[in-house]
């Protein structure tokens, strides 16, 4: 399943052998800052917001200019990456998060002045290079998300905005994220059924605790295969193939089937369990001392990603 999405979020990469020759030709380039901020409306407000449709059209994007150089995985380790000057930069570092994506979408636009990475300014629109970013920033939010486990970090990685359905109305993760931190559980390839209707069960003392719960099962059409195409599964919300591919980011291939994430209000990670972790899936006292420990701790250093509305 991690790799059908991986594979629907990166698009089709056979523009990647033109993107190749751009990386050969930026590495004899020596580019000139300009005397001024060439996109300063830009940088002071991203385009398009950090959310799960720009993160899929910029997973689209990556595929078709930058996979030849960063990779698939996005380490530095693509296909031209060898006969280059200047290794191809990590974009799944921690450092990442330590820019703007401001100075993320100006590299993007006038390139590196080490020569070795073209700009795109011409190639892609704003928003385009918009969408990259926030594809660039997901991914490594997820692989830095593998890291944690079920203490509560201070790390501040962010998941995209989304909107779903429950019960018949249309809800959004910012709106969930005002009424206390959110409990996001990931599926696949197939929901869990015993471990859904387990917090089910417990969802009212959870929602008492001011703990929200949302579960999105990653494979829809493995869920219907496996528990019938009318199954009613709790907690289940309805979501887009864009929220889908999203939200596998940050999920790992040998998570057991199932993460659960536990986000406070500025939607980063704070927590993790996975159906195969060391500690399992938490029991509602552990889900409930997180979200108080989650309540009481400082706010992460704001991402700057921007939400959408």
């Amino acid at each position: 399943m991690m790799t059908t999405a991986a594979s629907g979020l990166y698009g089709r990469t056979a523009a990647a052998a033109v993107r190749m020759l751009l990386c050969g030709a930026a590495a004899s380039m020596l580019l000139t800052p300009p005397l001024a901020p060439a996109y300063p409306a830009a940088l002071a407000a991203p385009a398009e917001p950090y959310s799960a449709a720009s993160v899929t059209r910029g997973g689209a994007l990556y595929g078709e200019n930058c996979v030849s150089c960063h990779g698939l995985s996005g380490r530095g380790d693509g296909a031209a990456a060898a006969g280059l000057r200047a290794r191809p930069a990590d974009l799944t570092e921690p450092h990442l998060f330590a820019h703007s994506p401001g100075d993320l979408f100006r590299w993007v636009s006038r390139g590196r002045a080490n020569g070795a990475m073209p700009g795109f300014a011409a190639a892609l629109t704003p928003g385009q290079r918009w969408d990259v970013i926030n594809f660039i920033r997901a991914r490594a939010a997820g692989v830095r998300v593998r890291e944690i486990g079920g203490e509560i970090t201070a790390a501040a990685y962010p998941v995209p905005e989304f909107a779903f359905e429950a019960d018949g109305v249309q809800d959004t993760l910012r709106r969930k994220l005002e009424q206390g931190p959110v409990l996001l559980v990931l599926c696949g390839p197939s929901a869990p059924l015993t471990r859904l209707q387990e917090l089910a069960a417990l969802r009212q003392r959870l929602t008492a605790a001011r703990l929200q719960v949302l579960a999105v099962d990653l494979d829809e059409a493995a869920g219907k295969a496996a528990h019938g195409e009318g199954a009613n599964l709790p907690l289940i919300v309805r979501v887009s193939g864009d929220v889908r591919a999203a939200l596998a980011l940050f999920r790992a291939p040998a998570d057991g089937g199932e993460t659960e994430l536990m986000l406070d209000n500025n939607g980063n990670v704070r927590a993790r369990w996975t159906a195969h972790g060391s500690d399992g899936l938490p029991d509602s006292d552990t889900l409930i001392a997180a979200t108080v420990r989650v309540a009481r701790a400082a706010v992460a250093t704001p991402n700057h990603a921007g939400h959408a509305h």
